[in-house]
């Protein structure tokens, strides 16, 4: 099973390597990485628009994050339909009223939603849980409180029989404090449900940081793919940069996974 996340960069006129440029190197990058499960951000209406249309093979789920229907960026997801079995999709706000659509949390600078989709694995009958998420960029308090709603949410869905996958931008580094709650600290009495893939796959391949601003040179890891405890990691590959051919200022991240 081949999962990716991928920053795609929203839309900007103004971008020196705009949409409409970047738009087929995106598409071509993810039927190339051929997931089963996928996890964008930074998606504009017309982008989420356009991604649909061109990426037909998938089913998709995704709501703009400033009234939970088409307004502002989304963060959506998709799965191959001939391997998953979709039961049921929702989305939340990263904040104190989670089901509130374009509710700001915290300290954040603007809404961020999550959305998910419960699936059925055709070839193994096995319930998976995929959540795609992207923290705030400007607030600290908001990506904390945001590390501590997902990993409550992650733990009851594995509670409940599911195996979970989480794509995203988490705008935070490996070891800061959102990555530590949800993945190194205990709390509660429990330990974290989920791991990085990065450091538990068989092989790992290409730059461990993944953002560079239209730029030659990688400055922080931000992006990520988790996943439950229990899910043998067979394979990591980030993507290197293609200088003057930017598929985004992100780069894509694809992990092999044996669940």
């Amino acid at each position: 099973m081949r999962a990716v996340t991928f920053n795609i960069r929203y839309y900007n006129p103004e971008d020196e390597y705009p949409w409409e440029e970047r738009f087929s190197r995106v598409t071509g990058t993810i039927r190339d990485l051929d997931p089963d499960l996928l996890g964008l951000q930074e998606a504009q209406p017309n982008q989420w628009d356009d991604l649909r249309e061109e990426l037909d093979e998938f089913e998709w789920h995704g709501v703009g994050r400033d009234d939970g229907e088409r307004e502002g960026e989304f963060a959506p997801l998709a799965w191959r339909p001939e391997r998953f079995e979709m039961l049921e999709t929702g989305e939340f706000w990263f904040s104190e009223t989670p089901d509130d659509p374009g509710s700001v949390g915290w300290d954040a600078d603007l809404p961020r939603v999550a959305v998910w989709a419960r699936l059925r694995d055709r070839e193994t009958d096995r319930l998976f849980w995929h959540i795609n998420v992207h923290f705030d960029h400007v607030g600290e308090r908001a990506r904390l409180e945001s590390a501590r709603m997902l990993r409550e949410r992650v733990a009851a869905e594995e509670d409940a029989g599911a195996t979970v996958v989480v794509t995203g931008d988490l705008n935070a580094e490996p070891y800061s404090e959102p990555y530590c709650i949800l993945l190194k600290n205990v709390l509660d009495g429990r330990s974290s449900p989920l791991i990085d893939t990065i450091h538990h796959a068989d092989s790992v391949e290409g730059p461990q940081k993944t953002y560079h601003e239209f730029s030659d040179e990688l400055l922080r890891r931000i992006d990520y793919i988790l996943v439950s405890r229990d899910v043998d990691v067979r394979s990591l590959r980030t993507l290197p940069i293609q200088v003057d051919e930017f598929r985004s200022d992100h780069l894509p991240i694809v992990t092999v996974l044996d669940p």
